[in-house]
């Protein structure tokens, strides 16, 4: 094979679940976003991990959009961007985190070539308004009508990300090799959105016993558990659920939520425990038992009669 025919071969490109996906950091994770989106069935779980069947797929790009830590990796299908307008095609409904996306690259309302098509993207657009609401920004307005779709302003939703941030594009950018071209990473919408959070984490501080495994594993850094204080930090959660999946104890929920970013501090203590003698840190003052001992049965460390 010359060097040209490898370089034609290095263009195509297959959708690829990385290793950085949550299932892939621990067989607790339940995460199945990206097999639930599926409307072809592509995605299935084999050994826990997501397996993707490239004779099925058809390359929507729905589940790069949901996955909540952009492990899967791929190059959109074509979008059509009319100056700041979405052009609605039959093929995709983009999801809800594409087109907060869209709306932060500057996208402010969707053009439909019927009411039908408008409909089928009517749940969607609806979700994504009411999200856009809370973040208070102006929703994205919706027409039916006819594009004047201009040759040198279709652009792909893969050009789209990177369009206002070059001028123009290049011809370097079209033949570069596709897995150098791959901008999956761009659909972590918390980036665009930088004062808000999108969910809720609460930790119990009654059944929290400071394991770390919700730090050490949280693929977007949410916790930090210092010498004084357990800091949560819910602005980058994208609900990947690993840390719920994780907790032994079962003391973190995670619930949607669309609020101004905030950073919870838990305070911590460092108590004597009772049985064992041994210092522990706690997030309760009151806790007088190490969480070794709590869970011993009574009359462990007790000698036999």
């Amino acid at each position: 094979m010359g060097m040209m025919d490898k370089w034609v071969e290095s263009l195509d490109y297959q959708f690829h679940i990385s290793d950085s996906c949550v299932r892939s950091k621990s067989p607790w994770s339940t995460c199945n976003q990206c097999v639930k989106c599926c409307h072809v069935e592509a995605i299935t779980l084999g050994n826990h991990l997501p397996i993707i069947d490239a004779e099925k797929c058809v390359e929507c790009g729905n589940c790069m959009a949901v996955c909540p830590i952009q492990a899967v990796e791929g190059i959109f299908p074509k979008r059509t961007i009319v100056r700041n307008q979405l052009v609605a095609g039959e093929a995709f409904v983009p999801t809800v985190n594409e087109l907060l996306v869209f709306h932060a690259k500057g996208i402010t309302s969707i053009l439909f070539h019927s009411k039908v098509l408008q409909e089928t993207w009517k749940h969607h657009v609806q979700e994504t308004n009411r999200i856009l609401v809370q973040l208070g920004k102006s929703p994205l307005l919706t027409q039916i009508g006819i594009s004047p779709i201009e040759k040198n302003e279709s652009v792909s939703r893969r050009d789209l990300f990177s369009l206002w941030g070059k001028e123009g594009k290049s011809l370097i950018k079209q033949v570069t090799p596709a897995q150098w071209r791959f901008n999956h990473a761009n659909l972590d919408v918390a980036r665009y959105y930088p004062d808000y959070q999108f969910f809720d984490i609460v930790v119990e501080q009654e059944k929290c016993t400071l394991c770390r495994a919700c730090e050490a594993l949280c693929p977007k850094k949410c916790y930090t558990i210092g010498d004084d204080s357990f800091e949560v930090s819910a602005h980058s959660c994208s609900d990947c659920k690993l840390c719920v999946d994780v907790c032994p104890e079962k003391a973190i929920t995670i619930r949607p939520h669309v609020s101004k970013a905030v950073s919870k501090k838990h305070e911590m203590y460092s108590n004597t425990c009772v049985v064992c003698k041994d210092s522990f840190q706690t997030l309760s003052k009151l806790d007088n038992k190490c969480p070794i001992c709590t869970k011993r049965k009574a009359g462990y460390l007790k000698s036999k009669a």
